[in-house]
């Protein structure tokens, strides 16, 4: 304990005190024979009456409340509230008011609200609430009267006590609290406790920091929070208790209940203490805190009443005796406090306190730094790192509280009241906890250092690297999981981190460290030696792959150089870091990785490509051109296998894809890859080149001189018509005018067509009759073949002459019926006449037409000057 208040006794005579009212230096008493006096009481307690009447009222004056702001005086006597004027001393309690409706009250409260407008000028608002028998009567201050609320609450029983705070109203029976929600249109009653568990008491009311319900029960004192006492109609327009009253908290932080010595006869609250009244003292205790008695005070045992006149101020009257509660200076009672080591209490005076702001924040720092050194010491971590915080200490000078963690020492730091070594002697149970509360501090200023560095740029990034390396080592030691996501954060010490991810063979958390600091080779490294490792987490080559599929274009010669081994292992496998579907594996310059591909592994050059066209849809012609010639040379190495005996199976579908590759694609340069094509074998692929080439006629001859496939030839015709009438008529001469000599060295004509086939040539002159010109193809038959031969595809062929033939002559007589009838059209269109006068107006613009003007008519026609139809027309044009 030490001494929070000062008692001066000063007044005693022979009053008999019924009530009391107290505002700034100013108390008022009202006696039993219903007299009304004002004292002053200044610094040094000497006492000077300023108001007195004595005929206020004959019967006791029963309480008594003061508006300050105003000047009033709201007195209870008779069973009336009564309002009096306290602004001119000559006045003595001059009277204003009396409400009639208030006839019966036996108690009353108050809510007072003060409000500033736009003008800066302020208002205060007053309401009552009377307990008049059974029930509550609620009115407000208007024009010098009390006016009805229009509004009442029916009770149980006769209140014995009463608080109002914004839209709560407290009652307190002789054997339990109720409250009542006023905010809706009808009041709602909400239940709260017993006044006693064991024997009926008075009940006691007391508002704590303007916005809690402080509510006496056996021998303590409970805190009500009356926003929880809500009903749902009046949440969205109702105004909160800190709107309400301006001095409210902002946080609504939960109290604990307080004991009491004995139960409260009467309470005050001076912030930060409650003084109450209990059976043989005052004391006085704080709300905060295990051991809340700061001090007692029995001297006063024998008062009646308690009232608060202001900050630090409070008088205390017995029946016919005065007392002035005055609170010590805030500087000694911080001192002492200190020195008992009540730091919470010493923080809330220090906020309370006159001192200048720069020095009331100084102190309160400090008081929160020492707070947090001795909870550290008790081993409440949690606790000290939330009181580090409000000390905005350096995150280092925290660190260096754990010697296991801390690097190497950081010289002129500025909190030099942090000790070096408090955790080092800690057990393994509690270091965890130091540990987690650390995390927890590290983890807020960690972000408020990004902000600052984000915004500002201010914050040094050599602090962020000491707190997220000092999470890596605490993360180590509690939670491993959020390692990884932490170094992905990348602001942790290389070297530092690098150890004890070793320390703690912590192989895959490294390899992120690793990446995350640009250290690529390094990791690369660390995962060849891993992937044999039996029961390493890095174990094969999966995790290689995919880092090396993620570093990226910059990063070539490293993809390469590792590649090589994976590659080597499993070429399927390994293929698939220049061919996933990544983007950072799409945008790798591919001539690059093919050049790789065909110096260190060749066999892999066909899967690429392939890649490349059939599934990124590639369209670069060298590519094409690549792949056609590896499917070439491939097919060549195997038919050069079959000569000698082997087994080939895998050159039917390698050729089909070479045929289907030429026959499909676009994009590949046919002269190009007929250069390296070989004229003795690949006579179908060859072929397609040289329809490619739109070489119509050597294609054929390969087709029907070489392959004898006539199927295939007319196919190849019927394809492309089209482009080349005459396509048909150069495959007939093909077996009409067969070669004398072989078309390519060492590959025989086909022993068919060596010699003219009339039998094949009279099936495609029969077949195909209307695409073979009569005229064109008699000059190359054989002299001695029958017309009756010729007769079937004479017929239609013919017939296909006399029908284009009417085509023709039909078309001539439609187009010159067109003509006659566009002529006659025109005629008519040229014999139309009309009158334009000087009376005429264009329709757009309500104007004549002057002689000599141009002008527009339009079919429907309306006449218009050439100006106006320029301007409709651009108006149109822009629509």
């Amino acid at each position: 304990m030490h001494q929070a208040y000062e008692v001066h006794s000063i007044l005693k005579q022979g009053v008999q005190i019924e009530s009391i009212a107290a505002y700034d230096n100013h108390v008022i008493l009202g006696t039993r024979s219903g007299q009304l006096i004002m004292y002053s009481v200044d610094e040094q307690n000497e006492v000077d009456m300023r108001m007195f009447n004595k005929n206020f009222s004959r019967k006791p004056i029963t309480q008594m409340e003061v508006i300050a702001a105003e000047n009033l005086l709201f007195v209870l006597t008779d069973n009336l509230v009564q309002v009096c004027d306290i602004s001119r001393i000559e006045s003595n309690f001059a009277f204003m008011h009396s409400a009639p409706d208030s006839r019966g009250c036996t108690l009353f409260t108050m809510d007072v609200d003060s409000q500033k407008s736009t003008t800066g000028e302020v208002a205060t608002f007053i309401r009552v609430c009377c307990a008049i028998r059974r029930r509550l009567v609620f009115f407000f201050w208007k024009k010098n009267m009390l006016v009805s609320l229009q509004l009442s609450i029916d009770l149980t029983d006769v209140p014995r006590s009463l608080c109002w705070v914004g839209h709560a109203v407290c009652v307190g029976y002789k054997d339990e609290y109720v409250v009542y929600d006023i905010s809706g249109k009808t009041p709602k009653k909400y239940d709260l406790f017993l006044t006693s568990s064991s024997i009926s008491r008075d009940p006691c009311i007391c508002l704590i920091r303007n916005s809690f319900l402080g509510i006496s029960k056996d021998s303590y004192l409970v805190m009500v929070d009356p926003s929880q006492y809500k009903s749902k109609e009046s949440e969205g327009n109702a105004t909160s208790i800190e709107e309400v009253r301006p001095g409210g908290r902002e946080s609504k932080k939960s109290l604990s209940p307080l004991l009491w010595t004995s139960p409260l006869l009467g309470l005050v609250y001076d912030e930060p203490y409650a003084v109450g009244r209990v059976n043989n003292a005052i004391e006085v205790r704080s709300l905060i805190g295990k051991d809340t008695l700061v001090q007692s005070i029995p001297e006063l045992a024998k008062t009646r009443f308690l009232v608060r006149a202001g900050k630090g101020t409070i008088f205390a009257a017995a029946t016919s005796e005065l007392w002035c509660i005055r609170l010590v200076d805030i500087p000694t009672q911080r001192q002492q406090l200190v020195q008992h080591k009540k730091f919470q209490l010493a923080i809330e005076l220090t906020q309370i306190s006159e001192e200048p702001a720069e020095d009331k924040a100084r102190t309160v720092r400090q008081i929160h730094m020492l707070y947090a050194k001795e909870l550290f010491t008790n081993k409440e971590f949690a606790a000290a790192m939330t009181e580090f915080e409000k000390a905005a200490i350096d995150p280092y000078d925290v660190i260096r509280l754990f010697p296991n963690l801390v690097p190497e020492p950081k010289t002129g730091s500025e909190n030099a009241a942090v000790p070096l070594a408090s955790a080092s002697t800690l057990e393994e149970a509690d270091l965890e906890n130091a540990y987690l509360a650390l995390i927890e501090f590290l983890a807020l200023a960690r972000q408020r250092e990004v902000v600052k560095l984000r915004d500002t740029k201010s914050s040094s990034k050599s602090l962020l690297e000491i707190i997220d390396t000092t999470l890596l080592k605490c993360y180590l030691q509690t939670n491993d999981s959020l390692v990884a996501p932490l170094l992905r954060l990348n602001q942790c010490h290389l070297e530092e981190s690098e150890k004890t991810l070793k320390r703690h063979n912590k192989i895959s958390e490294l390899i992120i460290l690793y990446q995350m600091k640009g250290k690529h080779k390094e990791a690369l490294k660390l995962l060849r030696e891993q992937a044999g490792v039996e029961g390493s987490v890095l174990q094969g080559r999966k995790r290689t792959i995919r880092y090396l599929q993620e570093l990226g274009t910059d990063h070539l010669p490293l993809i390469f150089e590792f590649a090589d081994w994976v590659l080597k292992d499993n070429p399927e496998e390994g293929l698939s870091i220049f061919t996933d579907e990544l983007i950072e594996v799409e945008s790798l310059p591919r001539a690059k990785v093919l050049d790789f591909l065909v110096s260190k592994h060749k066999a892999l050059v066909i899967p690429y490509l392939e890649h490349l066209i059939m599934v990124w849809n590639d369209s670069n012609t060298l590519r094409h051109n690549v792949l056609i010639k590896q499917y070439r040379e491939q097919i060549q190495r195997l038919f050069a296998q079959q000569e000698k005996g082997e087994e080939v199976p895998e050159l039917k579908p390698l050729r089909e894809k070479l045929y289907k590759m030429l026959e499909d694609s676009n994009d590949y340069s046919p002269d190009r890859v007929l250069e390296d094509f070989p004229t003795n074998m690949l006579l179908e692929e060859r072929a397609l080149i040289l329809g490619r080439l739109k070489k119509h006629d050597k294609a054929l001859a390969i087709y029907i001189q070489v392959l004898g496939d006539v199927t295939m030839a007319t196919a190849y015709a019927e394809a492309n018509y089209k482009e080349d009438a005459n396509i048909f008529h150069t495959l007939v001469k093909c077996i009409l005018i067969p070669p004398t000599q072989p078309l390519y060295d060492g590959v025989p004509l086909h022993p068919d067509f060596v010699e003219v086939n009339r039998k094949v040539t009279l099936d495609l002159l029969n077949t195909h009759a209307t695409k073979i010109d009569p005229f064109e193809i008699f000059q190359h038959l054989p002299n001695d073949m029958p017309m009756l031969q010729l007769e079937q595809y004479l017929d239609k062929s013919m017939r296909k002459k006399l029908a284009d033939k009417h085509q023709l002559q039909m078309m001539c007589a439609l187009l010159k019926a067109e003509a006659r009838r566009l002529d006659a059209e025109l005629e008519a269109k040229r014999n139309i006449s009309f009158e334009l006068n000087e009376y005429s107006v264009c329709p757009e613009c309500k104007k004549r037409f002057p002689s000599q003007s141009a002008f527009v008519r339009y079919p429907n026609g309306q006449i218009v000057h050439l100006s106006c139809h320029d301007r409709i027309a651009r108006a149109a044009a822009h629509q």
